[in-house]
């Protein structure tokens, strides 16, 4: 192998290298799952007839490589600034350099150099090289799915510290699941059972295992009198293998949605992973107005307490009604009290009173000197702009049952004089209903919204489609940056904007 070939080998060994930024970003943004990497790569590559023309030029050039020496120079260029649209730089948040992103990146860049080397020592050119080059994607998800098994016997002692240390208490645990409003239910409850309790919360979205395991060993203290512990899912299996270390006393099973539906198929599935939190559970407080859950809950009342909590019926256990912006409270048809809080919070409040009645609590004593309840930041937030308009902050929490809430608000706030607009990249992962659901959402935000701002090409052409055929002005922004500079342009300070979700940067 003559230098020439050398020094080609060694660009394209380092842009390999390279590429590992973007594809660490891809997989810690979707919890380092085998696969995610390679699925995202190719969602890039679909939403863009450009990415398409770039990934067949590059297998074309790869061909044509065989013959002409330098075309590799050209192949690494474009895979380093392909798909077009990834930027290396993160947006809605960094990525953290943590001692599993380093230990795949490792086991990655050793990949990399290994295939070099034997390039080079068996005298094979650069073609090996290139390949892995062309595919560095897919290498990385191999690395992922290599070191799955040891990321979770490493992490047994972190997760075995968090158990002995919650266990050491003869404390009652909560557990909270669900499609939806889980941290607001979370962060409900909390307000509530710190008027007399010292109460142990899992912080923001920490929710899966690692995340509740690292919450507990670093703010759990032995004075703590009640645990309050979200969990997230994303396959069957997850919140079962939470809940054998964390054993909830009481579940809570806030509603089920089209929300994971790309990842679990069916609603059914959904069901599945989400009551798996009932069942070392003695207690179980649901949304009473879920068909399925309610159904579920047949096969509970046998074994378990199980308390209904409801916006609609005062035949549930609990039962709230919001009127004016207050909540009043009955239990079997029997008025205990009220909190003040916006409409958003009406579920989580009947869901966190269920759980004081599970609890046994004073529920009474627990709301008297309550004046009012917050919202969880991001969720239907109404702050002022540095341009004097109302913004209505919903950027983390899009699902089909909250946008209900984020349309009633905006058309509430204003005057007859304001203009409001919305301001969306649309829903995801709602699998084969996401083009369904975007559209129907595009169809009931125009019966309230004058101007629509679309981001991103996730659900451009559902979007866009729904507002376009309802005659609602709307412009499309490849992202919210672009879509807030244009914003800014127009708006006026009596106007309103709705800011509904505001998806991941590895997103289209």
């Amino acid at each position: 192998m003559n230098y020439l070939y050398l020094l080609i080998l060694l660009i394209i060994t380092a842009g390999s290298l390279f590429n590992s930024i973007k594809w660490g970003r891809f997989a810690q943004r979707e919890h380092y799952l085998p696969g995610s990497v390679t699925k995202f790569y190719f969602r890039w590559v679909r939403t863009r007839f450009t990415n398409k023309l770039l990934l067949f030029l590059t297998l074309v050039l790869f061909v044509i490589s065989l013959w002409i020496y330098y075309i590799p120079l050209l192949i690494v260029f474009i895979t380093v600034f392909s798909p077009i649209g990834i930027s290396y730089k993160p947006r809605t948040g960094d990525v953290l350099i943590t001692e599993r992103l380093k230990r795949v990146n490792y086991l990655y860049y050793s990949i990399i150099v290994l295939i070099s080397l034997i390039t080079y020592l068996f005298g094979y050119g650069y073609i090996l090289a290139l390949v892995i080059n062309l595919f560095s994607f897919f290498i990385y998800d191999q690395c992922l799915r290599i070191l799955q098994s040891y990321e979770k016997n490493i992490s047994k002692v972190f997760v075995n510290d968090a158990s002995r240390k919650l266990n050491s208490n003869t404390l009652p645990v909560v557990g909270i699941t669900g499609s939806y409003s889980k941290t607001t239910t979370k962060n409900v409850l909390t307000q509530i059972l710190e008027q007399k309790s010292k109460t142990f919360v899992t912080p923001e979205s920490y929710n899966n295992r690692l995340g509740i395991a690292k919450a507990i060993n670093e703010n759990f203290e032995k004075d703590h009198e009640i645990a309050v512990i979200e969990m997230g899912t994303y396959s069957n299996g997850e919140i079962r293998e939470i809940c054998s270390w964390v054993r909830p006393h009481i579940a809570v099973i806030t509603g089920i949605a089209p929300v994971h539906l790309e990842r679990m198929k069916t609603l059914e599935n959904i069901l599945d992973a989400k009551t798996e939190i009932v069942e070392l559970a003695g207690s179980v407080v649901i949304n009473g107005d879920d068909e399925l859950l309610l159904n579920e809950a047949r096969l509970w009342t046998n074994q378990k307490n199980v308390y209904d909590c409801s916006t609609t019926s005062k035949e549930a256990a609990v039962y709230v009604e919001h009127k004016n912006n207050t909540h009043d409270i009955y239990i079997a048809g029997n008025f205990v009290g009220k909190v003040n809080g916006p409409k958003l919070l009406q579920l989580s409040i009947s869901l966190s009173v269920g759980v004081l009645l599970a609890l046994e609590l004073n529920i009474k004593e627990y709301l008297k000197n309550l004046d009012s309840l917050e919202k969880t930041e991001h969720r239907q937030n109404i702050v002022m702009s540095d341009y004097g308009h109302s913004i209505i902050d919903n950027s983390f929490n899009s699902n089909p049952m909250g946008i209900e809430y984020s349309l009633e608000t905006l058309s509430q706030l204003g005057t007859k004089d304001s203009k409001r607009y919305l301001i969306t990249p649309g829903l995801i992962e709602l699998g084969s209903d996401q083009y369904s659901i975007n559209y129907a959402f595009a169809t009931e935000a125009s019966l309230i919204t004058d101007h629509a701002l679309v981001v991103g090409f996730t659900n451009k052409r559902s979007l866009m489609a729904g507002f376009e055929e309802n005659n609602i002005p709307a412009n499309w922004f490849i992202n919210r940056d672009e879509a807030v500079a244009f914003l800014n342009s127009i708006v006026e300070s009596n106007d309103i904007v709705l800011f509904e979700n505001d998806l991941p940067d590895h997103y289209p």
